[in-house]
């Protein structure tokens, strides 16, 4: 729909994106929050799906990038999501050709301290664990996965539904559970 398509190139410009590549938006456009100094870009082809009645899972909300300040979050070529929320405090990388399934959530930071002695404090959100991630190219992440902090996922990896990826994962591999563990190795290699 067109109308969604020029509101959501406003809320890029918005958002301070100079460079907008070939993007596709359907049912609404989606929520960005891009902080001083941050860097936000994607590749060609980004596809976002974002409301229920599109979402072929019927997955409620809307995707989301929320990139505080000088944080980045970089998005490659070719990659498909659906009512996905990506926060980045520090660094978030998204290779080529990666689908994101339906209600996945993406975060580098745990947002608070561990320590309860912060909690309700104006020390709280400083004492935050915050860590890079970095996910590869010609990745499928199931529905409703969450990716942690500090986690590295390599090329050609699937991920399945629900799972909670706290570690890293190494090229050519399915993995799967609360946390993620490896299941198989895929039995073809990816090659850029």
């Amino acid at each position: 729909m067109k109308v969604n398509r020029y509101k959501t190139i406003y809320l890029f410009r918005k958002a301070g994106l100079r460079k907008i590549n070939r993007f596709h938006v359907v049912g609404g456009e989606p929520i960005v929050q891009i902080g001083k100094g941050s860097r936000f870009s994607f590749g060609n082809e980004l596809v976002m799906v974002n409301d229920q009645k599109n979402s072929t899972l019927g997955r409620t909300g809307k995707c989301k990038f929320l990139v505080f300040d000088n944080a980045s979050l970089t998005l490659g070529e070719h990659v498909s999501m659906s009512n996905t929320c990506i926060v980045a405090t520090r660094s978030i990388r998204i290779g080529n050709r990666v689908m994101i399934g339906g209600g996945v959530t993406i975060v580098d930071s745990d947002f608070h301290s561990m320590n309860s002695m912060h909690w309700f404090t104006p020390t709280d959100e400083l004492e935050a664990a915050s860590l890079p991630v970095i996910i590869g190219s010609n990745v499928f992440i199931g529905m409703d996965v969450v990716i942690l902090k500090g986690v590295s996922i390599g090329d050609n990896v699937r991920i399945a539904a629900r799972s909670v990826v706290t570690k890293s994962i190494p090229d050519n591999q399915i993995w799967g559970g609360n946390p993620a563990s490896f299941i198989k190795n895929l039995p073809y290699k990816f090659s850029n």
